[in-house]
């Protein structure tokens, strides 16, 4: 009696799994703060159409020195990982966007670069200083967020907690 009430309970346990798993579908990652912006080819991005990867907000403003050191390390990891790992990662330029388009191509950014023209988004992320990182795992859930400058190293070790 005692091995079949043990048989149930790893039974059950491996059903709840499995079915955890397939709930997820019907149940997509969500965030209690989304948003949507255009980016500088006038496209919009909404960050919940985009759940279920790794995602890093990188908020930053034109003027920002400190922002502009950290474009290299960005550039690094978005080519580094947006195959393999989809790792989006997204900047969040705060400011207009004559001033945000000059920013990216004088600071030759590769990765998506979105407009916060009237600073809605930032305000929604409490972005009080910059640069401001959100690392978002793929639930939609923020798992760190760090302002000020990161070094490469630094980066890279705040991704594994998203990747």
């Amino acid at each position: 009696m005692k091995i079949l009430n043990k048989l149930l309970i790893i039974i059950l346990i491996i059903v709840t799994i499995g079915l955890s798993g397939c709930l997820s579908q019907f149940f997509p990652p969500k965030t209690d703060k989304d948003f949507t912006l255009q980016d500088l080819n006038g496209n919009s991005f909404t960050l919940s159409n985009n759940l279920g990867k790794p995602i890093l907000l990188c908020f930053f403003l034109s003027t920002c020195p400190h922002c502009a050191n950290e474009v290299p390390h960005l550039n690094a990891v978005y080519n580094k990982y947006k195959d393999s790992n989809n790792l989006l990662v997204i900047g969040i330029g705060i400011g207009t966007f004559e001033k945000i388009n000059e920013f990216a191509q004088t600071n030759t950014i590769q990765y998506p670069v979105l407009v916060d023209q009237n600073q809605k988004v930032a305000d929604l992320y409490n972005v009080s200083a910059v640069p401001h990182n959100v690392f978002i795992d793929r639930r939609g859930k923020i798992v760190r967020e760090k302002i000020g400058e990161m070094n490469q190293a630094e980066l890279e070790q705040y991704l594994q907690e998203i990747l």
